[in-house]
């Protein structure tokens, strides 16, 4: 049996951070565990076959974080799992009782907003692409040659379908706010 795998584009699959949470502490019972969370893991995280654990994980979303962030973290016992951009990966062993980080509904409630907003800017960016790409279309039509007209479709689907996929992404968080 292999000790070690890859998962493939797990912060695209796990948007909701409490689902991305939950796929965690599965593996976890199962006994793989991350390896290093590090900004490439939201394209390929490494994880390894250990002893089965039951951790809590934590999936927190901060732009920039105060000063005390992590050591008021670590002061209440939890483990510096590690970083994908703006998003901290946190676990803590138990044994009964799941340990609670955002224990209050205005607490989850406010990292999902978080996590909306920081999406936010990469929508709106993909958006004014897509419009300025088909814009461009409408414009030049009559003068495009079969290359050019090839290569405004194919621009036109990469943009239009990433936008659409954010905008997905920011529907499903919205509605999952309170997870």
């Amino acid at each position: 049996m292999k000790n070690k795998k890859i998962k493939w584009l797990t912060a695209f699959r796990y948007v909701v951070p409490a689902d991305y949470e939950r796929w965690f502490e599965e593996l976890a019972e199962k006994g793989w565990h991350p390896q290093k969370v590090s900004q490439f893991s939201s394209m390929a995280m490494n994880f390894v076959k250990t002893e089965p654990k039951k951790y809590r994980y934590v999936v927190d979303v901060q732009a920039v974080p105060k000063t005390d962030y992590k050591p008021t973290y670590e002061a209440f016992g939890w483990e510096y799992v590690g970083q994908m951009a703006s998003i901290f990966v946190w676990r803590k062993q138990y044994d009964n009782e799941r340990p609670e980080s955002f224990s209050d509904k205005e607490n989850r409630i406010a990292r999902n907003k978080r996590l909306t907003a920081a999406i936010s800017f990469s929508f709106i960016l993909f958006l004014l692409t897509s419009l300025s790409i088909l814009t461009c279309f409408i414009w030049n039509f009559n003068r495009l040659t079969i290359g050019g007209l090839i290569q405004f479709i194919l621009g036109s689907l990469l943009s239009c379908g990433l936008t659409i996929c954010i905008g997905y992404v920011m529907w499903k968080i919205s509605k999952n706010r309170e997870k």
